[in-house]
């Protein structure tokens, strides 16, 4: 039985985090059925029982070099791990596991990542190092491949792939609302998926317009949290700022709730990357506010609209872009859903490369 160790951004009840380990999983099983997988996560207990796999606590040294020695494979993936936006010690972790994998003499694969941005020089360096000894990289956007050569990573074989998440079949028949005991809305409902973000606040005000003007329409605004309660705190303070009273979810949700939830919606105005690459799978028309270039970035890559200039952005410059899109939302649920074959043919790509690595088929 082979085995595999996955390193990510795992059990902190981030959504968007946890449809990447979801997909993962079961993008790998379709492959080899028996592997056994073992993932560094936040909450070992909670990875365990919700996956079905094994989990070790991503902060114990002795665990994860344990962990690392019975590997045949690990994988550091998917999402956006070696980046410093989030701190000076985010590159220094995921690169330090995958150099104590590559000591250990297993085989080491990037799956599916977003590389940066990368600022400081010792991250570069750390990244160069590295990254030059692993076995393959996947990448989900050729930006990332862009970086990885400005950087100076010239040596593994590296694929442009895709988001993971786009390799899963979702399951959206089920009652999203009867899961969660809320009363469903009885107007279309427009999604609204935010963060806090550290730059000037007149971005709120803007969005509380918007949601306003979905009210103006007959529609309603329902806020979602993709990490709670972290996501709580903006939109509650949005709330606050609105002439009408929108929906708040108050409540930490899984994966499939918030498919469940995005399928239901007419339109989704996101922040959240997962939140926009769930509207994508499930053919929800989109509008992306950009925090982070990768924002922008999977926007451009399936061509739909972002609004970048989040320090400086009105609400008459929202409702602008999401009339455009209300106007067009047929056609765009269209492209959507027919852009989606060939995404997951891509994002399939990372677990067979990746089971190629685990069979000996890959160098």
């Amino acid at each position: 039985m082979k085995t595999v160790v996955i390193s990510g951004y795992y059990g902190y009840d981030n959504i968007g985090d946890e449809a990447l380990l979801a997909s993962i999983i079961s993008a790998l099983k379709s492959e080899l059925p028996d592997l056994r997988i073992v993932v560094l996560s936040a909450q070992p207990g909670q990875t365990r029982s919700r996956y079905g796999v094994e989990a070790v606590s991503r902060l114990n040294p002795i665990s994860i070099i344990t962990a690392l020695s019975k590997a045949d494979l690990f994988i550091s993936g998917g999402g956006s791990l070696l980046q410093d936006v989030t701190g000076p010690l985010t590159i220094p972790y995921y690169l330090g596991i995958a150099a104590v994998a590559g000591l250990l003499g297993k085989p080491v694969m990037f799956y599916a990542q977003g590389i940066g941005p990368v600022n400081r020089p010792f991250g570069r360096m750390l990244v160069r190092l590295i990254a030059n000894r692993v076995d393959m990289i996947t990448l989900r956007d050729p930006a990332s491949a862009d970086l990885l050569r400005e950087i100076g990573v010239t040596q593994p074989p590296v694929e442009i792939t895709a988001d993971p998440v786009f390799g899963t079949e979702l399951d959206i028949t089920a009652d999203p609302y009867a899961a969660l005991g809320i009363t469903p809305p009885g107007k279309p409902v427009a999604g609204i998926f935010i963060r806090e973000w550290p730059g000037p606040a007149g971005w709120k005000k803007a969005v509380a317009g918007m949601a306003d003007s979905m009210y103006d329409r007959g529609w309603e605004a329902m806020f979602v949290p993709m990490q709670y309660p972290g996501d709580n705190a903006p939109a509650k303070e949005i709330a606050g700022m609105m002439k009408n009273k929108p929906h708040l979810i108050e409540q930490g949700l899984n994966f499939m709730q918030a498919v469940g939830l995005v399928s239901s919606m007419k339109i989704v105005v996101g922040m959240r990357l997962h939140a926009l690459i769930i509207a994508a799978v499930a053919g929800v028309p989109m509008v992306g506010l950009s925090y982070d270039p990768k924002v922008s970035e999977f926007l451009a890559s399936i061509g739909q609209p972002v609004v970048e200039d989040l320090a400086s952005v009105t609400s008459l410059r929202l409702v602008g872009e999401i009339e455009e899109v209300i106007a067009n939302l047929d056609n765009i649920r269209q492209k959507l859903l027919t852009d989606k074959t060939a995404l997951r043919r891509k994002a399939l790509r990372n677990s067979q490369i990746a089971a190629d690595l685990l069979t000996g088929k890959t160098k």
